[in-house]
């Protein structure tokens, strides 16, 4: 884990992203999950050997046109080659739930399974599951092979008044399997690493909560505040972030002006670009999204592991939208077992005051920088065309390809506007800087002769 944090991932992301008001159309898988029916209603991550599974994937900003595919994939079973390939199967869909299944005529060897989900043919998740051999199964089968012979003495008078004394061992009896059932949905708590019953977990919680400070932190805006553990050091603070940790784990928060409130879309988006691009600034080599869902008070969590040459780990996202204000806490660690009462005691700490974040991070006046024209007057758009000028406000170059009519690419420097001179008609702009590290999807406009449009919006 490393400790440095090298720039604000979601003020980058609120410069370019937000920049473009999320005018795009690129696909995305907003949620994915198995269960033991293709409506997804009773998600799970272990099946019975003689169940069907289903892999039910909820599509968002998707083309009719777009590609999911499912690949099922045997880890580790018995009698079973490791990593055999089972299954594949793709459909074509626009936004909504789609599902996949696999069946088995026979019973599925007991072991480790994965179904990978690959977008329009790029890998975007992997969800992984088990098989568990049927035990209680076996164990219903020696007592009806013993009543064959023993058909004769069953009749006789002996067995007759065994229900009375049992009575009560009876009523005690319906407590254990009442708990085992309790137990079996509360696997899959917050990732990979709670995959616990309830009662379970309570007795295996062997980790005590790191010390913690007497007062809790107070960001200089005033915007947030939280519980911190006293080992926890200082790594990165500004007037809208801060970032905690040690040489294991980091905790931040973010918060961020949009201008609106997002809408589901909007908010998918930008989730799956906050979770790429803090993986990618951890250097993680690949991560998948466990568990993505809407908690009571509609904050949404985002559960993912990862990997990475500096050593595998997990990382919890919680996204807040109050307003226009959109705050952000994350936590990564590669001891998630050992830090979860830690996390848990940050997380029931936190506060947000989203009128503070207003005052902190008020939107943007819609004044013209210097290198702009000025307001009033205006560019010069030539007769026939309409003009698009992008604004570039990070701190890299970007790369900006205009298809359509009109194909166009320019560099646009750090803190300059470029102009783009356009035929009518419909465009597609690519936005990335040099070489790839950022950049913004793919979104589309529409422009008319004499019309100017700033990003690509009016």
């Amino acid at each position: 884990m490393r400790k440095k944090i090298i720039f604000s991932v979601i003020a980058l992301l609120v410069l370019t992203v937000l920049a473009c008001s999320f005018n795009f159309s690129s696909a995305n898988i907003s949620e994915a999950k198995l269960a033991k029916d293709p409506e997804g209603s009773q998600p799970t991550t272990t099946f019975a050997q003689d169940e069907a599974f289903y892999c039910v994937v909820q599509l968002a900003n998707a083309p009719d046109d777009t590609h999911v595919k499912a690949v099922w994939t045997v880890i580790e079973a018995e009698n079973t080659d490791p990593n055999l390939v089972i299954n594949e199967t793709k459909i074509d869909s626009g936004d909504g739930q789609i599902h996949f299944d696999l069946t088995n005529d026979k019973l599925w060897p007991a072991g480790k399974y994965k179904v990978d989900l690959y977008l329009n043919d790029k890998l975007d998740r992997t969800l992984e599951f088990q098989v568990e051999a049927a035990v209680a199964a076996v164990a219903e089968v020696e007592p009806t092979v013993a009543l064959e012979p023993t058909a004769e003495p069953t009749a006789t008078p002996e067995p007759e008044p065994t229900p009375e004394p049992t009575a009560e061992p009876t009523e005690e009896a319906t407590v254990e399997p009442t708990e085992a059932a309790t137990a079996e949905p509360t696997v899959n708590a917050a990732g990979d690493v709670l995959q616990l019953p309830t009662e379970e977990a309570t007795e295996e919680s062997k980790y005590e909560p790191l010390p913690f400070k007497e007062e809790p932190y107070v960001h200089p805006s005033k915007a947030f505040t939280f519980a911190l553990p006293e080992s926890f050091e200082g790594i990165r603070g500004d007037k809208t972030s801060v970032a905690f940790g040690n040489d294991r784990s980091v905790v931040t928060v973010e918060f961020l002006n949009t201008k609106k409130p997002f809408t589901s879309k909007e908010m998918d988006s930008f989730i799956n670009e906050v979770v790429k691009l803090v993986m990618d600034n951890y250097e993680a080599t690949d991560h998948k999204v466990l568990e993505q869902k809407t908690t009571d008070n509609d904050d949404i969590f985002v559960a993912v592991s990862y990997e990475s040459e500096n050593g595998d780990g997990d990382a919890d996202f919680i996204f807040t939208q109050r307003d226009e204000i959109v705050f952000l806490i994350y936590f990564i660690t590669v001891d998630y077992e050992e830090m979860e009462p830690t996390w848990q005691k940050i997380i029931e700490s936190y506060e947000v005051d989203e009128k503070a974040a207003l005052a902190a991070a008020p939107a943007a006046a819609p004044t013209p920088k210097p290198t702009q024209p000025p307001a009033p007057a205006g560019p010069s758009i030539p007769a026939g065309k309409g003009m698009l000028t992008y604004s570039n406000r990070t701190d890299v170059d970007f790369v900006i390809d205009v298809i359509g009519p009109t194909n166009t690419s320019q560099v646009v420097p750090p803190g300059q506007t470029k102009e783009f001179i356009l035929d009518p008609g419909h465009y597609t702009i690519n936005a990335h800087s040099a070489g790839g590290k950022y950049y913004v999807p793919s979104y589309e406009f529409d422009i008319a002769a004499g019309q100017l449009l700033r990003d690509g919006v009016q």
